[in-house]
């Protein structure tokens, strides 16, 4: 480019002080004046010759540029006819050649090469240099970080979650099933594994397959936990799309939908051909399948299995139980690995003798001779009299490598509550009352019905006047006035008529949450019932409130009525009894005495046990004893007979399930000795003040006000110098903390991480805007003369390559930061305080030190391809010796352990070879320019 005069009509300069303006065409010029219109905003300025602040714009054979009409083309030659430019080249989108007259660029045009506009006398404030470098660096270390899509997710750094998270995510599509028991976080794993393939571009489109009653609580956690939006799939949406013509699941990147929905046959073909990289399916024990007639639910997720490339299956059903089910949900997985279940069944023993054989090592102990002869079936490195011998160290390296081994521990994750710590304790405390004469009254069509009697239609209406439970929680809450109470009941129009009860009695404003309030409105009332200060007491939840929330701040919970299904009971107490909760829970359940209310209490207690421990067995037991059941809570008589009966079932069946355990699976799930790396980071990030003080600098320059709410929060909203929108930030603003703990706490406000799409966008904003690439700035030097002066130049090498190779794993964005001195030699310099130069003032110097300003360029440039060609050769190591290892690793361990799907390693292989080129021609860039003059004085 030149900025000398001869000016033209049709030529295109730029000004210098309105960049904004865009291309401007030169349309008059005279013997002292030149007229520019600048068609962006339709504006003319007229400026002298002699003097004009424009720069001409003149483009360079491989530079990319794009007519008014849209099109690109890349410049082969560029010629001048009557001082005007004429760009010869190959169109982008059809591969012919074209010429393309300055005319007829593109109007909209900014100055970005950052040589450029420092020599056109752009020179923006010394901070954005620095915060387009810091942007920059912190993108690179996020980019390079192995907890990318772990570091922002709101829940507590539990390690067998993290574990399951980490081993899952960073596998090509990967094909497993969680089967953690109930409470112990299936779907934090999920969400976790789900943001990481996002995150780093293992996966761009997600289907979620849940039944109907848990589509908005997955929807909320998705949000919530990993600020991940799912669109909904439901018939009146797809009817909306289908006027589009096109198919409807190709509108979204992520999509949620029940699988009642999913099954029908139009949309599961409308799915099917979508294509996906992800299928996760919630409560996958309820697809039934058998060889000889599979269910219709099992038939359509096989579809969608089939046409999907990573699958997550969920399910808490042990597979002790159903061994066949178990069977046909890993056959999902891999149809091809487990092709036989008389097969599978044989896998399984064999396995389960190792498992047996290696608790001694499990427990520090030497092996026993018949141990070492199992074992040694299985070891690469150690015969059986080897294995009698080895040191600690040793154990603990062959405990890995059979973990490494095992049949289903590549696809299946199982952890138990027996095998985590960190559970409450239960306590039941029980209040029989009397039975209302309105109640004895009532007949029901079905004896479960009876278990709450105020839905009846006959006193539906003033039950809450009759009902002695009214005033019995009345006076709980008396009692633990400074306490929250939780409290779950069967149905919605119980809750209401409850709630409205305590406030005319005792003048209680009880939050009230049910099926049918918005999203929106059920976090403001869980929001609510959290808040410490002003917020209220109690919360009373229809049956949707057992469903996946946290409320762990509590750990009273009143049972106003008993569910009839174990697993709903369980889930209700789930969400006070999880990991982390610092108190005992106090399970508060009133019952009518000598009711059928009475029965499902001691049912549960005395039969199940599931009031004061998990209760595994209580789904098995209801399906075999459930009539027995129903037809004791109309017969009392027979009360005491069938609560015997489940108390041996359960007992066989605990038994059964305890010797079934599989400890070496259990082992490989909890990632003892594995996870502790990738905890510790979590927790030094946590730690570290290093985001937060680099987002108050960032944030502050983009124009958002941060008022400080408390020592952990602050309300950020958008301020009146604000230029750009930032993702995620409404006018009414939003809190926000850095702190996990906090988060995980109040889920009101927003968790700040680097994982965080608010981050990254304002990253995101400085990057691609052109404010920092070209700063004139002063310092104080004493001890230098006057006049010295600096250029710091700031590169980035940058790879090209599909987000599926996961480039940024071996080589980010790196950015390649010289400084060159007065001497022209490059030197390791900071600059803390720096001040702005008036325009004028940074012109002048530019113009006067222009020769050596070209010499410190041609400085840097030579130090910066050496450092870009070491990186380079340093990733290509890096990605040579990491996914080297990895392919032998998976090639030795597909000998032993037929769950290594050959298509993983071909990737692999793939993977390597393809980044290899694309690693080595990774391109060098100029992004920004900061002139430094010394001033002493």
């Amino acid at each position: 480019m030149t900025t000398q005069p001869p000016f033209a009509p049709g030529q295109r300069w730029l000004s210098n002080a309105e960049s904004d303006l865009g291309l401007g065409l030169v349309i008059e010029v005279s013997d002292r004046t030149v007229t520019l219109l600048f068609p962006v905003t339709g504006e003319q300025r007229v400026y002298a010759r002699n003097n004009a602040p424009l720069t001409r714009i003149r483009f360079a054979p491989g530079e990319t540029i794009t007519a008014a009409d849209g099109f690109t083309l890349r410049i082969v030659e560029c010629l001048e006819q009557d001082g005007l430019l004429i760009y010869a080249g190959t169109r982008e989108d059809s591969g012919n050649h074209e010429t393309l007259p300055e005319t007829q660029l593109d109007h909209e045009y900014q100055l970005d090469n950052p040589i450029d506009r420092l020599r056109a006398g752009h020179s923006d404030h010394p901070r954005w240099y620095s915060l387009r470098q810091d942007c920059l660096t912190h993108r690179y270390d996020y980019d390079s970080s192995p907890l990318q899509g772990m570091l922002g997710a709101r829940v507590t750094l539990i390690p067998h979650q993290l574990h399951i998270a980490n081993e899952v995510a960073n596998r090509y599509a990967p094909r497993v099933l969680l089967a953690d028991e109930v409470g112990l976080g299936k779907t934090i794993e999920a969400a976790l594994i789900i943001h990481q393939q996002l995150l780093t571009g293992r996966a761009q489109r997600v289907l979620i397959v849940v039944p109907s009653s848990l589509v908005h609580q997955w929807l909320v956690e998705m949000l919530r936990r990993v600020n991940l939006s799912f669109a909904i799939f439901d018939e009146e949406r797809i009817s909306a799309l289908k006027e589009q013509g096109d198919n409807p699941f190709d509108t979204e990147q992520c999509v949620l939908c029940s699988l009642d929905f999913i099954q029908q046959p139009e949309h599961l073909d409308a799915a099917a051909q979508a294509g996906w990289d992800l299928l996760v399916v919630d409560e996958a024990h309820h697809l039934q399948w058998s060889a000889q007639s599979p269910s219709t639910e099992y038939q359509a997720i096989e579809t969608l299995a089939q046409a999907t490339k990573g699958v997550l299956l969920l399910t808490a059903t042990p597979d002790q139980l159903g061994h066949e089910s178990h069977f046909a949900r890993l056959r999902l997985l891999d149809p091809a690995r487990f092709p036989d279940y008389q097969q599978f069944v044989e896998e399984e023993q064999d396995y389960a003798a190792l498992a047996s054989a290696i608790k001694p090592l499990l427990n520090n102990q030497p092996l026993s001779e018949q141990d070492s002869q199992h074992i040694a079936r299985f070891s690469r490195h150690y015969d059986a009299t080897q294995l009698q011998q080895l040191d600690p160290s040793q154990q603990q390296q062959l405990v890995n490598e059979l973990l490494d081994q095992h049949g289903t521990g590549r696809v299946l994750f199982r952890n138990t509550r027996s095998g985590i710590a960190g559970f409450p304790m239960r306590h039941l405390n029980a209040y029989p009352l009397a039975l209302p004469g309105e109640y004895q009254s009532l007949t029901f069509a079905d004896p479960f019905e009876a278990l709450t009697p105020e839905h009846h239609g006959q006193v539906n209406e003033q039950w809450t006047s009759i009902d002695p439970r009214v005033d019995w929680l009345i006076a709980l809450l008396s009692e633990h006035k400074q306490e929250k109470i939780l409290t779950i009941c069967h149905h919605a129009s119980t809750a209401l008529q409850l709630a409205e009860a305590l406030r005319v009695k005792a003048g209680i404003h009880a939050g009230v949450f049910h099926q049918g309030m918005s999203i929106v409105e059920r976090d403001r009332t869980a929001n609510f019932f959290a808040q410490s200060e002003g917020g209220t007491p109690i919360l009373i939840c229809s049956e949707i409130g057992s469903e996946g929330r946290n409320f762990q701040f509590a750990h009273h919970l009143v049972l106003f009525d008993l569910p009839r299904l174990p697993d709903l009971l369980e889930q209700r107490i789930g969400r006070l009894d999880r990991i982390g909760q610092r108190h005992d829970i106090q399970l508060h359940v009133p019952y009518f005495s000598d009711s059928p209310q009475h029965i499902m209490l001691n049912w549960y207690h005395r039969g199940l046990d599931a009031f004061e421990h998990t209760c595994a067995t209580g789904t098995a037991v209801f399906e075999a004893l459930g009539e027995q059941l129903k037809d004791a809570l109309g017969n009392p008589d027979n009360a005491e007979a069938i609560i015997t009966a489940c108390q041996q079932r359960h007992q066989a069946l605990k038994a059964e399930l305890e010797a079934g355990r599989d400890r070496l699976l259990e082992l490989n799930a909890s990632g003892v000795g594995r996870v502790e790396p990738v905890l510790q980071g979590l927790q030094d990030a946590d730690d570290s003040p290093t985001l937060e003080r680099f987002m108050s600098r960032l944030l502050d320059a983009l124009g958002v006000v941060q008022e400080e709410k408390d020592d952990a929060c602050y309300l950020l909203r958008p301020g009146e110098s604000m230029q750009a929108p930032l993702r995620g930030l409404d006018e009414e603003g939003m809190t926000v903390t850095f702190e996990r703990h906090t988060a995980t706490a109040l889920e009101q406000v927003h968790f700040l991480s680097w994982d965080h799409p608010m981050v990254q966008h304002a990253m995101d904003l400085v990057l691609d805007d052109a404010q920092g690439k070209s700063t004139v700035a002063l310092t104080k030097e004493p001890a230098l003369p006057a006049g010295a002066y600096w250029l710091e130049c700031l590169f980035v090498l940058a790879p090209k390559a599909p987000p599926q190779l996961q480039a940024n794993r071996f080589m980010p964005v790196t950015p390649i930061t010289l400084c060159i001195d007065s001497k022209g030699q490059i030197i390791d310099k900071t600059f803390t305080v720096l001040s702005k130069v008036n325009q004028q003032t940074a012109n002048q110097l530019i113009k006067a030190l222009s020769a050596q300003i070209d010499q410190a360029l041609s400085v840097a440039e030579q130090g910066a391809n050496q450092r870009a060609e070491q990186c380079r050769a340093d990733s290509v190591e890096k990605l040579n010796a990491l996914l080297g290892e990895e392919i032998q690793r998976l090639t030795q361990l597909k000998e032993v352990n037929p769950a290594i799907r050959q298509e993983e390693i071909d990737f692999i292989v793939h993977q390597q070879t393809a980044l290899k080129d694309v690693l080595q021609d990774a391109k060098l860039r100029l992004d920004a320019v900061r002139l430094v003059i010394n001033n002493p004085g």
